[in-house]
């Protein structure tokens, strides 16, 4: 019988809700993964989300899927997470435990840039990008690997930007007082974090003709998290478990004391075909890349009257629709 499930790159910066869209998708029987590229420029430090990449996948039985390394240099500015937030993400809020491999971790030896050029110039399927993190490894792959197939790549879906909504720079920043990290980040009310880490890497890759499906604030903020999620695992194999530990520190111990969207795993949903309706547009996008000290708008997703094809943006969506299923699929009940 043919193979129709949908071939699927992560690029991730593996945050808790990466996991969580990653167990999502482990679960999903018309997903196939086939590389997980980790980026260091984000939430989790590089050695780290790499280690919860091949953790994720031995504990899924992943074994078809590759894990490439990325960089954790930006193409340019120092846009980075307090490293206090980004040491509690490296062990999963304290989750990852006896998850954590003491032995050396078996990864691929080519940059995340390079596997995913070979693998869209040697592939006879088309492929699919689910983005998680920053745009880094994505533009590296265009700068250093000029002639790479990306019209095998079908769309990105990437969780990213904050086109009519406010971002949530300045929101994070002054959530925790050990999160100040000056006016740069204090007064950038315009931008969201997967595109801040790295604008100019975001603006290249919104300059392509690649299909982009954008999964901003605008849509996430309709998503938020609240401890209602625990209730509905209610599987007790190991993925379940490990979700349902996510969702109680995230909204316990871990919450961040200001509202929290869903942010990637709504991506993934809506990547999977989860969710079948809802309100999106289309418009040209730019980035601004420019930082300021005063008023900063440096990551400021903005519509434009021209470029190179328009990016599907979705807007609305169903917060109990999604709930429904994710927690079917981590439960092991959809269709």
């Amino acid at each position: 019988m043919e193979n129709t499930r949908k071939k699927v790159i992560i690029d991730t910066d593996m945050g808790w809700d990466d996991i969580l869209s990653i167990l999502y998708l482990i679960r999903n029987p018309t997903i196939e993964i086939i590389g997980i590229t980790v980026t260091g420029c984000g939430e989790a430090n590089l050695r780290w989300g790499t280690i919860i990449a091949k953790t994720l996948m031995d504990l899924g039985d992943q074994t078809q899927a590759k894990i490439c390394v990325g960089t954790s240099t930006p193409l340019k500015f120092n846009h980075v997470f307090p490293q206090s937030f980004r040491d509690n993400v490296n062990d999963i809020m304290g989750l990852l435990g006896s998850l954590n491999p003491e032995t050396s971790i078996d990864v691929q030896t080519q940059p995340a840039w390079e596997f995913i050029a070979d693998t869209l110039n040697k592939t006879e399927e088309s492929i699919t990008i689910l983005s998680l993190g920053g745009f880094t490894n994505l533009a590296k792959m265009l700068e250093l690997c000029p002639s790479t197939r990306i019209d095998k790549i079908t769309e990105i879906y990437a969780m990213a930007g904050a086109v009519y909504v406010d971002g949530n720079i300045a929101l994070f920043n002054d959530a925790r007082p050990e999160w100040n990290q000056g006016p740069i980040y204090k007064t950038n009310y315009a931008a969201e974090w997967n595109v801040f880490i790295d604008p100019v890497a975001a603006k290249k890759v919104f300059k392509t003709h690649i299909p982009i499906t954008l999964i901003p604030l605008d849509a996430c903020n309709y998503v938020i998290l609240n401890p209602d999620y625990v209730d509905k695992i209610t599987a007790t194999d190991p993925i379940a478990k490990l979700t349902k530990d996510i969702f109680k520190k995230v909204t316990g111990v871990d919450k961040e004391a200001i509202p929290v969207p869903i942010f990637d795993p709504l991506a993934a949903v809506i990547m999977a075909g989860g969710i079948k309706e809802y309100q999106a547009q289309s418009e040209y996008l730019d980035v601004n890349i420019a930082d300021t000290a005063i008023n900063n708008q440096c990551g400021k997703t903005y519509i434009v009257d021209s470029g190179s094809r328009k990016i599907t943006i979705v807007q609305g969506v169903s917060q109990n629709e999604f709930a429904i299923n994710f927690s079917n699929m981590i439960n092991g009940k959809a269709l």
